[in-house]
């Protein structure tokens, strides 16, 4: 939803000479379009196999029907062969991620392995594969070797400090814990975010007499399993009144949760794109993150790195970060990259529609 209530009205807006159908579930909101744009609701398929056999053989019976001239596949399958040309997004590192591919057990790695396979063999017949960041191109290349020929386009996600913009919830600010440290971590519970490695960080923060608190948007029903983990690790490093998991919070309302935080730490492992780093820099947050390319892409300067799984280096880089000389260095790169690229909406449709046409005129 983040992405299509942005990207749609911004598509509409900008090309009202063509018509898209979007098919989405029937639990998407209503989002306002112009005519030009429509959400075509889908309802009645779930599970792999009902996916596998829309993608592969109902889909190309609507795309006769219906006359498209294009297929776009925003969510990182579709058909393995499409009777028009297919541009196929593909926005989750998890099948490509080697951290993840080595800390993944039983059924988890192979149906990862298994998606892996399935969306090589949809690359393979698609006029264009489109990543959210070069170094998700890059992660695909390197474990794929199968679609490393395939033209690869990268386009960044949009981002709208506007519609960030709604004041937090009393629910929310009771946590703000008066003179602490307010460490930020937007995130869900998963296996791939390095939350084994941040409460290590955190616990060696508290041994040098920090006084912080953690907040992290983490839902309990994200993975139960994997939450009651968290939990006992906590208590065993005696962190439990350092870390406050305060659930989902309101797309609207997170520009306010950022400008209410002192520093957003990022160890996740395995990105495509990762929202929160740019959100963060949009409201001038200064940002701790594990050292991988998809990080220091979004990033640049405007982080400090640290080994992503050596919670030692990780607990500095926090300390360095909260300098006061350091902070005012961050703050002032985070504005740096902002103004370096053009990350509005408007602009992602407008390269949106660029690739579209290119690739109907092959």
């Amino acid at each position: 939803m983040r992405h299509l209530t942005n990207f749609l009205p911004a598509l509409a807006q900008y090309d009202a000479n063509n018509e898209y159908d979007v098919l989405v579930r029937e639990g998407i909101p209503d989002i306002a379009l112009a005519g030009n744009v429509r959400l075509v609701r889908m309802g009645g398929r779930q599970g792999i196999a009902s996916r596998l056999l829309f993608d592969n053989f109902s889909w190309n019976r609507l795309v006769k029907q219906g006359k498209y001239d294009a297929l776009v596949s925003l969510l990182n399958f579709g058909p393995v062969k499409s009777p028009v040309p297919h541009i196929f997004f593909q926005r989750n590192s998890l099948y490509y991620c080697p951290y993840y591919l080595d800390a993944a057990r039983g059924r988890a790695k192979w149906e990862n392995l298994l998606r892996r396979r399935l969306a090589v063999a949809t690359m393979k017949n698609a006029a264009a594969v489109v990543t959210p960041s070069n170094a998700m191109a890059e992660m695909i290349k390197a474990s794929c070797p199968q679609a490393k020929d395939k033209r690869f386009i990268t386009l960044y996600h949009g981002f709208s400090r506007a519609s960030l913009g709604a004041p937090l919830e009393e629910r929310f600010t009771k946590h703000l814990k008066p003179g602490a440290v307010k460490l930020l971590y937007p995130t869900h519970a998963a296996l791939h975010k390095g939350f084994n490695v941040l409460f290590d960080i955190l616990a060696r923060l508290k041994s040098k007499g920090l006084d912080f608190v953690l907040l992290a948007t983490v839902c309990k029903e994200d993975w139960p399993k994997g939450f009651a983990a968290y939990e006992r690790q906590i208590q065993k490093l005696g962190i439990e009144k350092n870390i406050v998991f305060v659930g989902r919070v309101p797309q609207d309302q997170m520009g306010a949760l950022y400008q209410a935080c002192d520093l957003m730490v990022y160890p996740s492992l395995c990105e495509s794109f990762g929202f929160s780093m740019v959100e963060a820099m949009g409201h001038g947050l200064p940002i701790v993150a594990a050292d991988t390319p998809v990080n220091r892409e979004m990033c640049q300067g405007a982080a400090l790195y640290y080994s992503p799984l050596d919670p030692a280096t990780g607990a500095q880089a926090i300390l360095d970060a909260l300098d006061a000389n350091a902070t005012a260095r961050l703050k002032a790169a985070a504005q740096a990259r902002m103004a370096s690229f053009d990350w509005g909406w408007d602009r992602y449709a407008r390269e949106f529609v660029a690739v579209i046409e290119d690739v109907i005129k092959g």
